[in-house]
């Protein structure tokens, strides 16, 4: 790992402290296996705790041995035998959404699992029923891609079922979203509505809507959705927490957060209510007047010191910006590009990433930008390229990012490394995607989707994540998916390109160690290593040995942060 002064001066900030007080109590943990994801010992017996900090690893005696080294003339301690269970470093989820994944379990609809438009339709009616007219009906995880009719949807079926409630349902990608005809109308969009740069309203053959809204266009309807329709912030926050917690999650790298909902977390955080480590990154139209009058912010439980920005679209709404046309989309069939090759949307234009992406450099925070197509992926690398060289500024330092990285040109893939540049990826977006990949461009094309391996052998370093709420929030479905490339039916037999898969050591360095780094807290948390603080988790089964298929069902026991229990299982 490089090691600069910049990287080294954001550590002064937070940095683990050792407890040395005589009367706080040790805990040794012992008859464990103990997988640590720091190389010099990567598998332990026993491991002790003093306060919040990891003071010992190794054989029961040697654990011990650093444990009694601090605990003062007064100390205590208490040993708790792990009954050959099993010790992971907290898992870290380098790209999600808590307020999208605590509105799933506060009022939106959850659509996750829907077999058909008509079961859809069926849900959204059921809500309606139970809201007031008028008032919207608001959802998502809805997928095409998953019904026996792959076409995306149109309106006129969910208008005549619920006509007297606005309906907005996002795509499980979030960068689609189906408004019904009330919604519309209450937006005041209209087939005259011009497709706003970055975006497109997709059209009927007559020039009519279909009611689906791509990337930008979303705004369109966006605009008129009442201020905390979602729910109240604090308790979407608290919900997420307290899921991402019971399925072995102790970071959180939450994607697209405003500077208010910066400030609620650094109030919980005061107040002790923020449990999990949150490493947040503020929407790029926001960040460069938030960074020019704010220091980037750093503390162990909470930072703010990075932005989010997008290149492109996804590639399941076929917004994902593409080197060349779409295989199942090769030109606009309807609007004012009719017959033009169609090779997705440019969300933002590279200009707007190389210009953020100095301001960064300059002032010292870091660059999120997601990028899934094969162009958006190499506009991006070019931008950060340009950015660099203008400044004389390292991208290694900085540790920009690509959020998804999802297709890549073969000519692209070494320089990640080489630029020093995080690849931010989510293993589970392969096994959804995979059933339609090459459909979207080409079996040739598809070779640099998700290509995890490559970019490890290339140097890169990846950084796992899920992207809650669009994939579950259960890191194990993370782990099984890059070990194996199949989806939960072991379909297929082999994995979709196989060679792409991580090894365990891979891809659990990708959820700890890896993703710590990426947020600039590997000397905090990320391995289990004597100074750092004590964020691990026990779980019902070894991971790195068990059969691959056992990987998923795993059960967290306990999630420790900072020594403290934050979760125990029933």
């Amino acid at each position: 790992m490089i090691r600069t002064l910049f990287a080294l001066a954001v550590f002064l900030i937070a940095r683990p402290v050792l407890s040395q007080s005589g009367s706080e109590p040790g805990v040794l943990y012992y008859n464990g296996t103990i997988y640590t994801a720091d190389p010099d010992r990567p598998v332990v017996e026993a491991m002790a705790v003093r306060g919040n900090t990891i003071v010992g690893i190794g054989t029961r005696e040697q654990a011990d041995a650093g444990l009694r080294q601090t605990l003062g003339e007064v100390g205590d301690e208490k040993g708790i035998d792990l009954r050959g269970k099993t010790v992971l470093p907290g898992l870290i989820d380098a790209h999600g959404h808590m307020r999208g994944l605590g509105a799933l379990q506060t009022g939106v609809l959850d659509l996750t699992g829907t077999t058909s438009y008509e079961q859809v339709i069926t849900l959204v009616k059921q809500r309606a029923a139970e809201t007031p007219k008028g008032e919207w009906v608001l959802g998502r995880n809805w997928d095409n891609e998953s019904w026996a009719d792959k076409a995306m949807p149109t309106h006129d079926e969910l208008s005549r079922a619920v006509p007297d409630h606005p309906v907005w349902l996002h795509r499980v990608d979030g960068h689609a979203a189906l408004a019904n005809r009330a919604a519309m109308d209450t937006s005041d969009v209209s087939p005259e509505s011009k497709d706003p740069a970055g975006g497109e309203l997709l059209r009927k053959p007559n020039g009519d809507l279909t009611g689906v809204f791509i990337d930008t266009a979303e705004g369109l309807i966006e605009r008129a959705v009442p201020a905390g329709a979602r729910g109240d912030a604090e308790s979407m926050i608290l919900a997420a927490q307290q899921a991402c917690l019971s399925a072995g999650l102790t970071g959180v790298h939450d994607m697209g957060v405003h500077p208010r909902t910066a400030d609620l977390y650094r109030a919980m955080d005061d107040a002790g209510r923020l449990k999990l480590r949150i490493h947040a990154a503020c929407p790029a139209q926001f960040a460069v007047k938030h960074f020019e009058n704010n220091e980037p912010y750093r503390s162990d439980r909470f930072n703010y010191a990075a932005t989010k920005v997008y290149i492109d679209g996804a590639m399941g709404s076929r917004g994902a910006w593409m080197l060349a046309p779409y295989a199942d989309r090769p030109v606009y069939g309807t609007g004012e590009n009719a017959g033009e090759p169609y090779t997705g949307l440019a969300v933002r234009e590279p200009g707007f990433i190389e210009m953020i992406s100095r301001h960064a450099l300059e002032r010292g925070y870091q660059v999120c930008t997601h990028a899934i197509g094969d162009r958006g992926n190499r506009e991006v690398l070019d931008a950060y390229e340009r950015a660099a060289a203008s400044t004389g500024r390292s991208l290694a330092d900085a540790r920009f990012r690509i959020e998804h990285a999802q297709l890549l040109s073969p000519a692209d893939i070494p320089r990640f490394a080489s630029l020093g540049v995080i690849a931010s990826m989510q293993p589970t977006h392969c096994t959804s995607d995979m059933r339609w990949v090459e459909t979207r461009v080409g079996a040739e094309r598809a070779r640099g989707a998700y290509a995890w391996q490559s970019l490890l052998r290339s140097g890169a370093v990846i950084a796992g994540g899920s992207d809650f709420p669009v994939e579950s929030h259960n890191p194990f479905f993370g782990f099984y998916a890059a070990v194996t490339r199949q989806n939960q039916e072991r379909v297929p037999e082999d994995g979709w390109l196989p060679g792409e898969r991580m090894t365990r050591v891979q891809a659990l360095r990708s959820m700890t160690i890896d993703a710590a780094y990426s947020a600039f807290m590997e000397d905090l948390t990320g391995s289990l290593t004597p100074g750092k603080r004590a964020d691990f988790i026990i779980i019902d089964r070894d991971i790195m040995t068990c059969e691959p298929e056992r990987i998923s069902a795993t059960r967290v026991l306990e999630t420790v942060i900072d020594g403290q229990q934050v979760f125990i299982a029933d």
